[in-house]
């Protein structure tokens, strides 16, 4: 995957819009028609696809008019239509249809008294739909209910934003999320906002866990996803983490414990995972249990370098975090870690690396901020 470094400094939702598809217009589009034809392959039907996308963009519209004036001017400038872009903004929601389970992603966060969080997530996915990344840089004018800000978030080409962070604002620690794919039974119950655009108005919006708890009981989702939310330290409040579970039948929190916490693919609330829907041969349970036995480590992590090693653990390439390609599997079957990424909530920056944890060293790691 090529990443692509973009900063948008209009102040103007729809003129954002404008000058990322006036620097990814092809890109966008060749994504668009790679994700077409992934649904059609991973056998969701054609008439299901379209009734996603019209009410995705109905809910869009309703929900967060600031990323709508934003995506359409992606449009405009990329030379695709509306509907186009909500193919890959509501991906998650279409493939929630597909009869193939979907499965993505590992996080981490470590809560300090002395010094900032740590966080690190892997994102794994279908290196065929992916070809290029980008990194975005926005700047938000702010309102009556939320400040200027920065906002830097990693975004699959022609998407509004994935995991990202938050540039502090009047000397407060910002705010960093991230983002791991979730199924539930009552997945597909209903269309409703694409999860993707939960995360992006977190970002733009919220300036605490709380702020982010009432923004996304505040939408009616379609498909399940957990976004781990953590706020720096403020004057007045310490440092926190909580992993907002999203699912059709509803919110839950799931805070940090004693310092720690960490998220694989499968629901940690006991009530929502009674109504847990994830496919058998998910890895979800060993991620799961591999991060947790690496406590100590990650806890002792003070940079993205030294997190990506205590990630990995003694396993290093072979942990089963650092998730390799099969290349003789269908697209359905073939996973592999694309990006690693680390948010620093007291700078405004994200540490990345275009692949597995156990390739993230001093000499690969990059800082977006």
């Amino acid at each position: 995957m090529r990443v692509t470094e973009l900063r948008l400094t209009d102040a103007s939702a729809h003129a954002r819009g404008i000058a990322y598809g006036a620097e990814m217009g092809g890109e966008v589009r060749r994504t668009i028609e790679l994700y077409r034809q992934a649904y059609e392959v991973m056998g969701v039907p054609a008439g299901v696809v379209d009734e996603v996308v019209a009410g995705s963009l109905e809910a869009v519209r309703d929900w967060a008019p600031t990323q709508w004036e934003e995506l359409t001017g992606l449009a405009s400038s990329a030379g695709a239509s509306m509907h186009d872009l909500m193919l890959l903004t509501a991906r998650t929601e279409i493939l929630a249809h597909a009869p193939v389970g979907v499965l993505e992603c590992s996080t981490v966060v470590a809560l300090h008294d002395d010094r900032r969080p740590m966080t690190m997530q892997t994102w794994d996915w279908h290196g065929e739909l992916v070809p290029t990344g980008v990194m975005l840089e926005l700047h938000l004018p702010g309102g009556s209910d939320a400040p200027a800000r920065v906002v830097r978030t990693f975004s699959e080409t022609g998407m509004v934003g994935k995991i990202g962070v938050t540039a502090p604002a009047g000397g407060h620690g910002g705010l960093g999320v991230h983002f791991n794919i979730l199924h539930h039974a009552s997945d597909r119950a209903a269309i409703g906002v694409p999860v993707h655009v939960v995360m992006r108005r977190i970002l733009d919006e919220a300036s605490s866990v709380d702020d982010a708890v009432a923004l996304a009981r505040s939408a009616t989702v379609g498909a399940s996803t957990v976004l781990t939310v953590v706020q720096g330290a403020s004057a007045s409040a310490p440092a926190r983490a909580a992993s907002l579970e999203l699912a059709p039948e509803g919110v839950a929190v799931v805070e940090a414990q004693e310092g720690f916490l960490a998220h694989t693919n499968h629901f940690l609330d006991p009530q929502l995972a009674a109504g847990e829907a994830t496919s058998d041969t998910s890895t979800t349970g060993p991620r799961y249990d591999h991060t947790v036995a690496q406590r100590a480590a990650i806890g002792a992590a003070d940079d993205a370098v030294s997190m990506a090693a205590a990630m990995c653990g003694a396993a290093g390439a072979d942990a089963p975090v650092c998730v390799r390609v099969k290349p003789a599997a269908s697209l359905s079957d073939r996973w592999e870690t694309l990006l690693t990424a680390s948010l620093d909530v007291v700078a405004g920056a994200i540490d990345w690396f275009a692949g597995p944890p156990s390739g993230l060293d001093a000499g690969t790691v990059r800082r977006f901020g």
